[in-house]
């Protein structure tokens, strides 16, 4: 037998009580379930379409889909962190690159000339005052661009590298006070290493913020498609 519209749509519900809210997790794990349930339903006609549901989820073991639901996530954030080091790639061998240096140099200038609250800053203190500046905007457009895909998997652990980048933001900001003064401290010192430490995380991010709108909108035009199939 074929399964009708409105019995594929109890399904998806069925599926969702189950804890599986993103909608294409949902079809991945009706995929390999309709089968299964329509093979059920035409060895013993007499089973009700939950009783079907119930048996072909016993089936999947201890865990029913988590382990299905759980491989479909993985493969994501596998697939966008490929996607990111291959832009990261590119990025560095391109000319591009030159835009880093542009800033480094709009920094230093800063540095040498303006105070902040009377307190010199240096050019890596500077970056990591725009930088805050910067993530501000960027988090205002991501959350704009993923308001109308929050359901979906794909956008969400598409991204799911965002809690290593907003870790790395916050030992930029808590140690912009290293960065305080007229130098960069070069000692090796608690204080000296702390400044490198901030400067590296600095700069990790910085060069993140040309790679994640590319990022960004790949996610986005996945997940439309997606939508698309699974809306029609």
């Amino acid at each position: 037998m074929n399964l009708s519209t409105d019995q594929i749509t109890t399904l998806k519900k069925l599926i969702s009580f189950k804890g599986y809210e993103e909608i294409d997790v949902q079809y991945e794990i009706l995929d390999h379930v309709a089968c299964r349930i329509e093979v059920l339903m035409d060895e013993n006609p007499k089973l009700t379409l939950d009783e079907a549901f119930r048996k072909a989820h016993s089936e999947f073991g201890i865990f029913g889909f988590a382990d299905l639901a759980d491989s479909y996530r993985e493969s994501i954030r596998k697939k966008f962190w490929s996607r990111y080091w291959a832009s990261l790639r590119s990025f560095l061998t391109s000319y591009r690159v030159v835009y880093l240096f542009l800033l480094g140099w709009t920094f230093h200038w800063m540095s040498q000339n303006f105070t902040l609250f009377g307190e010199k800053v240096t050019a890596p203190g500077w970056g990591v005052i725009g930088l805050m500046v910067a993530v501000v905007f960027f988090f205002i457009y991501y959350h704009r661009i993923g308001k109308n895909f929050k359901g979906y998997a794909t956008f969400k652990h598409g991204l799911s590298f965002f809690t290593g980048f907003q870790l790395i933001l916050q030992v930029s900001v808590h140690g912009t006070k290293y960065l305080i003064g007229e130098e960069i401290p070069t000692t090796l010192s608690f204080q000296g290493v702390m400044a490198w430490i901030t400067i590296s995380a600095m700069s990790i991010v910085w060069i993140s913020m040309f790679l994640l709108p590319r990022v960004i909108q790949e996610a986005v035009d996945e997940t439309q498609k997606l939508k698309a199939i699974y809306e029609a």
